[in-house]
């Protein structure tokens, strides 16, 4: 399998991986699980999210449109507040230049505010909505080209309206890991998509100024269009809120790389990205 062919299954079934999962709070708004760090429920005028709140993130996201403006803002957002959520997102996701380790562009910024949701099932899928409260989105690409294969990444940033709905994005993650820690895309059987596996909360770095951080890591492979399955690859998701900004890194490691090198990178993403929040 081409590298081409690698990058286009990573698109169009890992790319949005942006925002899976959920992150589930104590009695007390503190978190017993091992990924969160600082997870407090916001102390705001909003409502505090629920435990329960439905399950929004990870998923496919369609390509944009050449030189297309599809950043506009969900819930009635007036258009001066979204053009400069927008550039703000913009700003924030990790452009090649801001990556080390020879990574370089992998395509066109996307900023789908699309919702997605985890099935009872367990399969991921569009419901046809917007994530609630998200004003903009950034998903900026990037890969590592090696020998025999690639390692992919993305770096995400999105700006919500309320401290509330930023935290309820990030809290989501935990319910979908505990709940599905096997699960797919809703249209892997059809020919094209992501199987996922032992998918679990990981150790949550310190990130200056966080409010709030989580990790998730597992497995996956992706299924090609000819009916054949990629390698099992290890991946990393790593998340962190500071008021109503949520930032996000994913990476889908080469499976014949170390995945701890890998993983240290993705890290070190999210602290550059912590930088300029």
């Amino acid at each position: 399998m081409t590298v081409r062919a690698r990058k286009t299954a990573l698109r169009i079934a890992a790319l949005g991986a942006a925002a899976l999962v959920l992150t589930a709070c104590n009695d007390d708004g503190s978190s017993s699980d091992p990924g969160l760090s600082g997870a407090s429920a916001p102390h705001s005028a909003a409502a505090s999210p629920t435990a329960h709140a439905s399950p929004t993130g990870k998923g496919k996201l369609k390509e944009p449109e050449k030189n297309s403006k599809s950043g506009a803002a969900a819930g009635g957002t007036k258009a001066g507040d979204a053009k400069a959520a927008q550039a703000k997102t913009d700003q924030l996701a990790l452009t090649a230049e801001e990556w080390d380790n020879a990574y370089v562009s992998s395509g066109e910024d996307n900023a789908s505010t699309d919702n997605f949701v985890m099935s009872a099932s367990c399969e991921w899928g569009s419901d046809g909505t917007q994530v609630k409260g998200l004003s903009a989105a950034t998903w900026r690409y990037v890969q590592q080209d090696h020998e025999s294969d690639s390692t992919y990444a993305i770096t995400t940033a999105e700006q919500f309206t309320a401290a509330a709905d930023a935290h309820r994005e990030i809290q989501k993650f935990r319910d979908n890991d505990k709940r599905c820690p096997d699960y797919k895309d809703a249209d892997t059987d059809s020919g094209a998509g992501t199987q996922y596996s032992g998918v679990h909360a990981g150790t949550a770095p310190a990130v200056p100024g966080a409010d709030e951080v989580y990790v998730e890591e597992g497995k996956n492979k992706w299924a090609y269009e000819d009916g054949t399955w990629s390698d099992s690859r290890d991946f990393v998701y790593l998340m962190a809120r500071k008021g109503t900004v949520v930032v996000m890194v994913y990476m889908d490691v080469d499976p014949h790389f170390n995945a701890r090198t890998s993983k240290d990178q993705a890290r070190d993403a999210l602290a550059t990205l912590a930088t300029k929040w």
